[in-house]
């Protein structure tokens, strides 16, 4: 006779429900304005977007968005930092002297984290790393969606909450090592700054993304600026 084994059967988790955005049928108005001056790149994102019935405005250059935006409209722009002319950063500033409150999501190379860090000190919504994942762009405009029309807002708090739980598991070293990858400071400099060798350094971060759950840099950097204003309200 074979004994009933306890304790190995798993509750299977329900699944979250869908959000606003991800019903295209509900979804309200809400633009994708694409700068990228590749056109291979632009071309992929574009399509990837408009396969989840987004609407996308696309351009090569700063310049063709700025003349074209004169108008505020619900929506997004995904702007890549280095670009012919008005660099992403200028771009930026441009429309943050003009008054357009138009969440950004700013696209660089790992080489350009930095920048990309200083482009959200200035009020950009997010920023992704090359080469995109459509689930992350598409994720980006999901939660720029959530903020632009503040709905969702349970899944934004489950965000946070797991967040601090994470934040919590770190050691003090660790905390340290994320408060600099937060100001945008690479394994180098970080480890001119400890005193440490840059080896020791990516040991932490290794262990930081692991605690954090954390996909790259990007995710890593958004989640800390979404608590770090979350701590500040």
């Amino acid at each position: 006779m074979q004994r009933k084994r306890r304790g190995l059967r798993k509750t299977e988790k329900k699944a979250p429900p869908l959000t606003e955005f991800e019903q295209p049928k509900k979804r309200r108005a809400f633009t994708v304005f694409l700068v990228e001056d590749d056109q291979a790149v632009r071309a992929s994102l574009v399509e990837a977007l408009q396969e989840q019935k987004i609407v996308v405005r696309d351009y090569m250059t700063a310049m063709e968005f700025y003349r074209d935006f004169r108008e505020p409209v619900p929506g997004i722009l995904i702007l890549d930092l280095r670009l012919p002319g008005m660099s992403g950063m200028e771009l930026q500033e441009k429309l943050n002297d003009d008054g357009f409150e138009l969440p950004i999501v700013m696209i660089s190379g790992h080489a350009d984290v930095p920048m990309a860090v200083r482009a959200m000190k200035n009020g950009a919504f997010d920023f992704l790393c090359k080469p995109i994942r459509v689930e992350d762009l598409v994720q980006a405009v999901g939660r720029a969606y959530a903020f632009y029309y503040d709905v969702d807002g349970d899944v934004l708090e489950d965000e946070l909450e797991e967040t601090e739980e994470s934040i919590a598991r770190l050691t003090g070293r660790e905390r340290q090592v994320l408060d600099h990858v937060v100001e945008g400071l690479s394994s180098r400099e970080i480890a001119a700054e400890l005193g440490v060798s840059t080896k020791t350094v990516e040991a932490h971060r290794a262990r930081i993304n692991d605690k954090m759950r954390a996909d790259n840099v990007s995710h890593l950097i958004r989640m800390c600026f979404a608590y770090n204003e979350e701590q500040k309200g």
